[in-house]
């Protein structure tokens, strides 16, 4: 698997708030299970559905900082959970748990907000990488979801977001870095500008793609050609592969 890698992981014991919606409850419960296990992750509530999900969340003092959605349960599958989470609270990071990877679904996702995708069957070990990676870097780039960009790439017509104005040069810049995991104070000191420069450059650029998170951000630096996917992020080690 492919994960933002270019600055540790260091989460200082921060507890990671989490929230889980899914319809099959043995899978549900074991997956709550397996979390308790490790101390720096409490899920906050656990629901079979997205309305339930949506519900807790407009009612609850405790906010989660990652939902895992199942894509198919019912009545609101992950998809519209997704859209519901990104009107109510577009702060929490959402990984959709699923293997399924078609280009244009990934491209819709990516669309709507997601940062990560993970397979059902994801061992425990990467299941948590996953989790920890997503709340400090905004995204967990997978093998498949790595491969349906270079797909959804080669073959695409139109572009992967509609983009209102080109970047500059100076915010490719950024967008690299931003790409390689770095915080805005780290681009900073890498660019010699101030940290509020960088803010507003990462505003511009998240304004001018249309994107709506880091995870989206990356998904256009690999569709445009501001970084690559094979050379950049396995021969650099941009991203690591285990």
């Amino acid at each position: 698997m492919l994960y933002l890698i270019s600055q540790p992981i260091n989460l200082s014991f921060k507890m990671i708030r989490l929230a889980l919606a899914d319809d099959e409850i043995l899978f549900r419960n074991g997956l709550v299970r397996i979390l308790e296990d490790y101390e720096n992750f409490e899920v906050v509530y656990s629901t079979c559905c997205g309305d339930k999900l949506i519900e807790k969340i407009k009612t609850s003092p405790v906010q989660p900082d990652i939902c895992l959605l199942d894509l198919r349960m019912k009545p609101m599958d992950g998809i519209e959970t997704t859209k519901q989470l990104n009107k109510l609270s577009p702060d929490i990071k959402i990984i959709i748990l699923t293997s399924y990877y078609s280009p244009s679904f990934v491209k819709y996702m990516v669309k709507l907000g997601v940062n990560a995708f993970l397979p059902k069957l994801t061992q425990p070990e990467e299941l948590t990488l996953a989790l920890e990676t997503v709340y400090q870097k905004g995204i967990y780039l997978t093998n498949d979801f790595a491969e349906a960009i270079r797909s959804q790439s080669q073959q695409q017509q139109r572009p992967f977001f509609e983009i209102k104005e080109y970047l500059t040069k100076k915010e490719k810049e950024v967008l690299y870095w931003i790409c390689h995991g770095l915080t805005n104070h780290e681009i900073s000191e890498k660019i010699f500008r101030s940290v509020r420069t960088i803010e507003g450059h990462r505003q511009h650029i998240l304004d001018k793609t249309g994107a709506k998170n880091t995870a989206g951000l990356v998904v256009y630096a690999l569709m445009n050609n501001v970084i690559n996917i094979d050379e950049e992020f396995l021969k650099k080690s941009m991203y690591y592969q285990l």
